[in-house]
């Protein structure tokens, strides 16, 4: 799983400018029926599948600075196209953050087929953006699909200074003991983060992009469950960091549920509630900082 690794992922690090995703050739847009049903989740599936036993919350923070992007309230989601971590959680987190606001310039991406849960069918975040009156999200693809001579998959978009800095001081086994330096790496305004599988991506195998995409009108669905299931973990995670906006999202069934199990938004020391068979979803205080 070397693409879900970043021990084995040579990291650059680019300016404060836009990351160098025009130099990849490969980019095709997803298809506009898949962006519209990942993108448009009926409210009573997210409702129906509430949480799910093979779901993993979210790490909560404490005592940490505020991650704003220009005055709002900031996310960061750094993965990698070969990656079938990312793949999957690609899926939950179009779920989650299109209750927000919209994306545009999703492209199609799988995961490695020589690496474990081979060619798991995704998007890319390479040319993708996001606008929403609540949040601010930036994404970085560190891995194109490309492959170099040397077997090594080519590097696509450089994490900037502050961003790599928030993958070392969080991506760690402080908070990730299980799972330290992997991707995806999701950072929930300096709230709570993710880092590795929020659920198994074996589930999606064999699947095509059209077939999970589907799917997910059909909360008995098990990749809907998974895939929702952690979408409203990171719905809740959103809500904590946006002023509970909009209302009728962040007081869905779902969202309340996911924040209370996880205590996501619970701003006091030590809040720790032990998940059976999965990791804490919470974090001692850490040093503070500007980020």
């Amino acid at each position: 799983m070397g693409a879900c690794v970043l021990g084995a992922i040579v990291v650059g690090v680019s300016g404060a400018g836009s990351a160098s995703a025009q130099t990849d050739t490969t980019w095709q847009a997803a298809p506009t029926a898949v962006v519209r049903a990942v993108t448009t989740v009926p409210a009573s599936v997210f409702d129906a599948v509430a949480l799910q036993p093979s779901v993993t919350p979210p790490v909560v923070l404490q005592g940490q600075p505020a991650l704003e992007y220009g005055g709002k309230p900031g996310v960061l989601y750094i993965s990698a196209e070969p990656c079938p971590l990312c793949a999957a959680e690609r899926w939950a987190f179009l779920a989650a953050t299109s209750r927000f606001g919209k994306w545009s310039r999703l492209g199609t991406a799988a995961s490695a087929s020589d690496d474990v849960d081979p060619n798991t069918q995704s998007f890319t975040f390479a040319r993708a953006s996001y606008s929403s009156p609540y949040l601010a999200i930036k994404t970085r693809e560190i891995l194109g699909s490309k492959k170099q001579p040397d077997g090594n998959y080519a590097p696509l978009q450089a994490m900037t200074a502050q961003q790599k800095a928030l993958v070392e001081r969080y991506d760690t086994a402080r908070y990730f003991p299980n799972n330290a330096g992997s991707l995806p790496f999701l950072d929930f305004g300096n709230q709570s983060v993710v880092a590795g599988p929020s659920y198994d991506p074996a589930i999606l195998a064999g699947l095509t992009r059209e077939q999970i995409a589907t799917d997910l009108g059909d909360p008995t669905k098990a990749t809907t469950k998974a895939i929702i299931g952690t979408a409203n973990y990171l719905t809740a995670a959103i809500c904590a960091i946006d002023g509970q906006r909009p209302a009728k999202v962040c007081k869905s069934p779902g969202a309340t549920k996911a924040a209370k199990l996880a205590k996501i938004g619970a701003r006091t020391e030590n809040a720790c509630t032990p998940v059976p068979k999965q990791r804490p979803v919470c974090a001692a205080t850490g040093s503070s900082g500007k980020h």
